[in-house]
């Protein structure tokens, strides 16, 4: 933990020397591992526990995007994340992340919410040798994604502030070795936040949300991957989705569109032949291919 608070200092020291206009962020957050399925209970056995650093780079620039979502600012984020749980280890991701503002930009006082994607690594993925209890975490590495609510006063003490709120955490490999229950942190943070310059209000808000005469387009998209199916140790498989969509523009921030997707999953072939293997009545109606 210690490691952990002198990596995210030093990473904070490192950007507000080269950045102008910017803040960080440490909070220390504590909460409870969200019991979604039946195979997590036997393991939970503590509350988690971890640290977000954040670096927030201010957005006052007068452009159409800003003005639409309240001049939100952008940043990079980096977390530990300690399960107190032996089975599931710790967890350090990083992250990019908006901030938006759900009050008046000016505000002293203000309601933030932040969305954030990036990428976990876990200490203690499942082994079927020595960690074979851990049905949530499949891999080393898995994706991520935190959504946080919190009260924010800047410029308390100087150019010191205070945060506090909610924030729920997700890690999941999306199947891309089993077993990938994912795992799910429901917590609540509190933090200091520190301004690197002194107080820049942004500009007001001039929203054109003016419908747009545009036409209708068309688009085919291809996407392929790895995944696995539920069971250990099946192997990886590739799959296919072709998708094809018309849609039109009503404004900056909507867009109409109807389509459909042709997924083809090959790890479903074995998934099906096992199932029926260990089934008294085969299903005869499985099929590997979906559309939507």
């Amino acid at each position: 933990m210690k490691k952990t608070v002198s990596i995210l200092l030093f990473i904070s020291f490192f950007l507000a020397s080269a950045q102008e206009n910017s803040s960080i962020q440490l909070d220390y957050f504590y909460g409870n591992i969200i019991e979604h399925s039946p195979e997590l209970k036997p393991i939970i056995q503590s509350h988690s526990s971890g640290i977000l650093f954040s670096w927030n780079k201010k957005n006052t620039e007068n452009t159409q995007f800003n003005n639409t979502y309240n001049f939100p600012d952008f940043g990079y984020s980096f977390s530990y994340e300690n399960f107190n749980t032996n089975s599931l280890g710790k967890v350090y991701a990083a992250y990019a992340h908006y901030n938006f503002y759900l009050t008046n930009r000016n505000a002293k006082n203000q309601v933030k919410l932040t969305t954030a994607f990036g990428l976990g690594y876990s200490t203690n993925p499942f082994d079927k040798e020595t960690n074979s209890k851990n049905w949530a975490i499949g891999s080393s590495l898995s994706g991520s994604a935190y959504l946080k609510v919190n009260y924010h006063r800047e410029y308390l003490l100087d150019k010191f502030g205070l945060n506090a709120g909610l924030m729920l955490i997700h890690y999941s490999n999306a199947s891309f070795k089993a077993p990938n229950l994912g795992i799910n942190t429901l917590a609540l943070n509190v933090g200091v936040n520190y301004n690197l310059e002194d107080l820049e209000s942004a500009p007001e808000k001039n929203i054109d949300n003016q419908k747009v005469n545009s036409p209708i387009s068309y688009n085919a998209i291809f996407r392929t991957g790895l995944n696995e199916s539920l069971i250990n140790g099946s192997g990886q498989y590739p799959f296919y989705t072709f998708s094809f969509s018309a849609d039109k523009k009503l404004n900056y921030k909507s867009t109409i569109s109807a389509g459909t997707d042709v997924f083809l999953a090959t790890f479903m072939k074995e998934y099906i032949k096992y199932e029926n293997s260990i089934n008294e009545t085969p299903d005869e109606t499985a099929d590997w291919k979906r559309v939507g």
